[in-house]
């Protein structure tokens, strides 16, 4: 009986090793791909940060526009303006 168990004991061991190193194998190889990425600059960040605010302001307002315009001829539509 305790044979038994302490193959099953061995067995988790052999596992729990396995996950280990395999979880050790991932991570290193993930350092060593983030090692390889070129990041942007800080300019370029910033260029690239103001370009997609200015963007979104654009689009902001033209999703606004549509909306009231919509809005507005609904109101028509139903005879509800005022």
């Amino acid at each position: 009986m305790s044979k038994i168990v302490s193959k099953t004991e061995e067995q988790q061991e052999k596992g729990l090793k396995a996950i280990y190193i395999k979880a050790k194998n991932f991570l290193l190889d993930v350092k060593t791909e983030l090692e390889k990425v070129t990041w942007p600059s800080m300019d370029d960040l910033k260029v690239s940060t103001k370009i997609t605010m200015i963007l979104l302001c654009i689009m902001a307002v033209i999703i606004f526009t549509f909306d009231v315009s919509f809005a507005q001829i609904m109101l028509f539509i139903l005879g509800i303006a005022s």
